[in-house]
């Protein structure tokens, strides 16, 4: 698929993946703009990198909107962030490009409160190389906090040693990155000198381009080799960046018991990282119907899926030292860099266990049985000053 008939077909997997970016973006810039030490930063920055054309065919005469439109939607609906952010985005096919400045300058006109968009007919990393080579060579200058969304048409065009500089120059910003399993399955081992010029890109260095290429070719299960790409990918973003909590969501393809690609979120904070993973476990769909890090199209449950047993298991192991505080199931364990379980896993868990009797629910004074809680939509809330104990 070209860049072109990328935009031809508005499909479940790309409103999944819309979905995400508009709920999180929101939050992003909340947390950054009233989480500064001091003064709260004038200047915010939303990014993106691939932008397209703005839109998207629905097959029957009418359009969705794209990413950038989506994005803006959400910054303009907030007075306070549409004075502050800033939006760049990049698109490097010109008949694209073409399309998203006129879609950019129709939004512009009909919200005119919002900062101008600014765009860019080139490269993601060309144009970012540019500009941070612009900002810092001015004195005193200063990074602002950037929301950057990554999401290619296939492969080529990401490149690692960009994000690392954009994640080390600011220790607030983020990345939310289209990585295509299925088209870097098909770069590795690959002998073609275009094919690894594309991977060495993605990955940062030949050496790893190299490395990663010679533990998939050592595997011969497909499951497993997808497993070590994107722990490989991971661990290149937890050890040469400041992005220490990194979370994918997996999208199988429709119809097929198989990978498409992830959705890969790296953060620079706790926080940002425990409310993505809150977002993705809400729009995910699994072979369970429970929500997940991953959108399942075939029925098939494959990685990171969301097994309840084991979930509640979990959480009665914890439960083995004595009393719990709910608040450690809601913020202290969805914090942890190594946890892929989210806020609405552990709620679901303790009040499934709750109605099974397998735990009490304490008061707020951790000693007095509390059954009769407040409900909400017809279904019993439990509140994260709340505690629970084996029976």
């Amino acid at each position: 698929m070209n860049d072109r008939t990328h935009f031809e077909d508005y499909r479940p997997q790309t409103a999944a993946k819309h979905s995400i970016l508009e709920k999180y973006i929101f939050a992003f810039f909340n947390i950054v703009k009233n989480s500064a030490v001091g003064e709260a930063p004038k200047n915010l920055v939303y990014v993106d990198g691939f932008a397209g054309r703005g839109t998207y065919d629905n097959g029957d005469g009418t359009v969705s909107p794209g990413s950038p439109l989506r994005a803006l939607e959400r910054i303009a609906s907030h007075r306070d962030l549409a004075a502050k952010v800033s939006t760049i985005f990049i698109e490097k096919n010109k008949a694209n490009y073409n399309d998203l400045t006129q879609e950019l300058a129709r939004f512009y006109a009909g919200h005119p409160h919002i900062r101008e968009p600014q765009h860019s007919n080139g490269t993601f990393a060309e144009t970012m190389t540019t500009m941070l080579d612009e900002i810092e060579a001015k004195p005193d200058h200063t990074i602002a906090p950037a929301f950057i969304f990554v999401d290619p048409c296939g492969v080529d065009g990401v490149d690692f040693k960009v994000i690392e500089r954009i994640l080390k120059a600011q220790r607030q910003s983020e990345f939310f990155i289209f990585f295509n399993i299925d088209g870097v399955r098909r770069l590795l081992g690959a002998a073609d000198h275009i094919k690894m010029r594309t991977l060495t890109m993605l990955l940062g260095s030949e050496v790893r381009a190299k490395q990663l290429s010679e533990q998939f070719a050592a595997l011969d299960v497909p499951e497993k080799r997808e497993e070590a790409v994107i722990a490989y990918y991971e661990s290149l973003l937890t050890s040469e960046t400041p992005a220490k909590y990194v979370v994918p969501f997996r999208i199988e393809f429709e119809g097929r018991r198989a990978t498409s690609h992830y959705l890969i979120h790296a953060a620079q904070h706790r926080r940002g990282f425990a409310i993505m993973k809150d977002v993705m476990w809400n729009v995910g769909q699994t072979a369970e119907g429970k929500g997940g890090l991953e959108f399942v199209q075939s029925g098939m449950r494959m990685l990171f899926t969301p097994q309840w047993d084991s979930i509640k298991r979990s959480v009665l192991e914890e439960l083995k030292t004595g009393p719990q505080i709910v608040s450690y199931f809601y913020n202290d364990l969805p914090e942890r860099p190594d946890n892929r379980l989210a806020r609405p896993a552990y709620r679901n868990a303790l009040l499934e266990l709750e109605s099974e009797r397998k735990i009490v629910v304490l008061d707020k004074d951790g000693r007095t049985p509390k059954p009769n809680r407040p409900k909400r939509h017809g279904r019993i809330t439990l509140g994260e000053n709340y505690w629970v104990r084996l029976p």
